[in-house]
C-alpha cells in the first residue's frame, strides 16, 4: 500500500497510520505519515495507542512537546 504523508506530501511505500482524521458530517479517514516524519515529530503509531484514545494524535513521552 503506498500513501501520502501528511506532514511532507510525498508518496511513502511504507505508510504509518498515526490517527483518525475526525468529521462532524462523514466517518472520516485515517492520516498516514512516512516513517521518517513520524520519528521525527515523536508521533505515535496508531496501531500502539492506548484504548479509548479516540484516534487523536499521540506523541511519544521522549517527544512530547
Amino acid at each position: 500500500m503506498t500513501a501520502i504523508c501528511r506532514e511532507c506530501d510525498r508518496d511513502t511505500a511504507d505508510p504509518v497510520a498515526v490517527a483518525l482524521e475526525h468529521a462532524a458530517s462523514a466517518g472520516g479517514r485515517v492520516v498516514y505519515l512516512c516513517p521518517p516524519c513520524r520519528r521525527l515529530l515523536g508521533i505515535m503509531p496508531l496501531s500502539e495507542h492506548p484504548e479509548g484514545s479516540h484516534g487523536f494524535v499521540r506523541y511519544v513521552r521522549e517527544h512530547a512537546p
